[in-house]
């Protein structure tokens, strides 16, 4: 009796067989007490269940030295006999627990046996799914070992514990659980940021990288999956998907699906793998152990394109992870490598997921007014916008097409309005009454309706050159600028007015001020809706005189008095000249 209390002494010190870090035994309870125990569950994080199973049921006896025996074992309330006796079989409740006395906290035996007994659980538990300020207590307990385990836990940045085993007195052991967590960067040279500007049509390049949890050993094989989503404003680049596992490239190892791009939608790309862990049986790439410390880095590069949100919330891409949480039952473990470009991966063991974390591209738009001195508008005045900022630039342009319930006409100077033309008419006698002006009509039938569109304009475009035409609002705007030095030049002027000098500014962008976009030249002004804008006013050119006018009459009293002034000195030289 007792060497067998002995070793039942060392099986009960144990206490957190399976992956517990400390338990607190509060209080004193005298031997062969049964008492009314309570487990205390050390968790700080609302939203998990916890219940408790009796397994072992007995006398217990705390001894002098702290230690605890339980002895008379029989199996406890929180199990289903009939399913241990198959489980277990040939064994009585007493022999189980001598079979597992004096293994360590995290041996293969103890999680083995932790596993099994989970499925011989019966109905009969101590169950909470209130946070105290201590923790999750599991009170009313009676002396025995006891299995406890999560029944749920948080739908996002959850997962459940492994088997805890105690035995009670009163104890507080603290969950061991750890939950990976993905970190997204957008990169840019040297730097990586979370926020940053770009011209329609620049390529933008991502860094996602995933953590292994610190408890990655308590699993036999780790289901790991990114869910990249990527705003309509982006476009994915064709095969830039990269994955690194402890720096070495395994990119051909994991699933990579890429949706169907939508420019309502935008695009998900799924990269995942079945079990990160069999990853470390690979000898050609060598990998090496997976451990608390591998990373698992993910890059691809997008393209910011036509459909980008301009300034407001800018161009937002975001990433989640889902991942295997229930170290319990977690399989069986890989005995060979994965093999190369698999089929999507289909988990059997449940999943977690991380809450998303976003990057965000920016880009911007200028917009110029082009009035006269007395504040008209110019429509027709033509605009170039150049510099290092310009790569794809989109263009409101307006044209006009012939159509029967049109409201507009063209005009012979290949202008068009909202008049209708009159026709000349005249009374009895011939008299005019209404004067027409069909003259001025390029067609007095024929009707247009006014198209407004957005053109894109610049690089891999068919129109290279970034030119904009002012509409009827006075307005020109070129969409979907970066950082970059930019000139504006007026390439086509009306008629009577000068032609202005070049604008040359230079935009900046700094994420962490409000604006984020900034201009060197006071004449381009950013607004705190982080759009520029500019008003440029065209003066008329001198007037020359007009031919029958004041101008002619005095050319001609000049020369007249010429005319007089050269007689005259004529006439007195040569009197000069007789005199002499």
């Amino acid at each position: 009796m007792k060497r067998i209390k002995k070793m039942l002494s060392i099986m009960l010190a144990m206490v957190m067989t399976l992956a517990m870090c400390s338990s607190v035994f509060a209080g004193s309870n005298t031997p062969g007490e049964t008492g009314d125990f309570t487990i205390t569950i050390q968790d700080e994080t609302a939203g998990y269940k916890y219940a408790a199973y009796q397994i072992f049921s007995g006398d217990l006896a705390i001894n002098e030295d702290g230690t605890k025996t339980l002895s008379n074992i029989v199996w406890g309330n929180g199990v289903d006999e009939a399913k241990a006796k198959e489980a277990f079989s040939g064994q009585t409740a007493a022999q189980v627990a001598k079979s597992i006395a004096g293994k360590g906290n995290d041996s293969d035996d103890a999680k083995e046996f932790a596993a099994k007994i989970a499925d011989c659980l019966g109905t009969v538990r101590a169950e909470t799914s209130e946070k105290t300020e201590a923790g999750y207590v599991l009170g009313g307990l009676t002396a025995g070992y006891y299995l406890v385990q999560n029944l749920s836990v948080p739908a996002t940045d959850g997962a459940f514990t492994r088997y805890i085993l105690e035995v009670v007195g009163d104890v507080s052991p603290k969950p061991k659980r750890d939950i990976p967590t993905p970190d997204k960067k957008i990169v840019e040279g040297n730097n990586k940021v979370s926020v940053n500007e770009a011209s329609i049509g620049d390529e933008v390049k991502y860094e996602i990288t995933g953590t292994m949890p610190s408890n990655i050993g308590d699993y036999k094989t780790y289901y790991y999956k990114f869910t990249d989503t990527l705003s309509k404003g982006l476009t994915y680049k064709e095969n830039s998907i990269k994955v690194t596992v402890n720096g070495i490239d395994v990119t051909n190892y994991f699933y990579k699906g890429v949706g169907t791009y939508s420019d309502t939608a935008g695009t998900e790309i799924e990269v995942s793998i079945l079990d990160v862990k069999a990853l470390s049986l690979l000898t050609d790439p060598a990998v090496g152990e997976i451990t608390k410390g591998t990373k698992v880095v993910l890059t691809y590069t997008a393209t910011l394109n036509e459909n980008a949100v301009i300034a407001g919330g800018g161009n937002p891409n975001d990433v989640k992870l889902s991942y295997s949480n229930d170290p319990n039952k977690s399989g069986n473990g890989a005995t060979e490598p994965p093999k190369e470009n698999p089929e999507k991966p289909e988990p059997t063991t449940p999943i977690g997921e991380s809450p998303k974390v976003e990057v965000v591209t920016y880009t911007t738009e200028l917009t110029i007014l082009k009035t006269n001195e007395e504040k008209a508008f110019l429509p027709g005045v033509e605009f170039t916008l150049t510099g290092s900022g310009v790569n794809v630039v989109l263009v409101t342009e307006e044209r006009f097409e012939e159509a029967a319930d049109g409201e507009y006409w063209k005009l012979t100077d290949n202008t068009y309005t909202k008049t209708a033309p009159t026709e000349t008419e005249t009374d009895a006698e011939g008299n005019v009454t209404v004067s027409g002006n069909t003259d001025k009509y390029a067609s007095t039938t024929q009707k247009y309706k006014k198209i407004t569109s957005v053109v894109a304009k610049g690089t891999g475009k068919e129109e290279t050159k970034v030119v904009g035409t002012v509409q009827a609002d006075g307005t020109v705007t070129f969409k979907g600028l970066g950082a970059g030095e930019y000139t504006i030049t007026e390439t086509k002027t009306l008629p009577g007015y000068n032609t202005i000098d070049p604008i040359t500014f230079t935009l900046t962008f700094d994420a962490s001020k409000t604006p984020m976009f900034e201009s060197n030249n006071n004449r381009v002004t950013v607004g705190a809706d982080n759009m520029l804008d500019t008003s440029i006013e065209n003066k008329k050119g001198s007037l020359l005189p007009s031919t029958g006018g004041i101008g002619t009459t005095i050319f001609y009293i000049v020369g007249a008095v010429l005319v007089i002034g050269a007689a005259i000195l004529l006439v007195t030289k040569k009197r000069m000249s007789k005199e002499a």
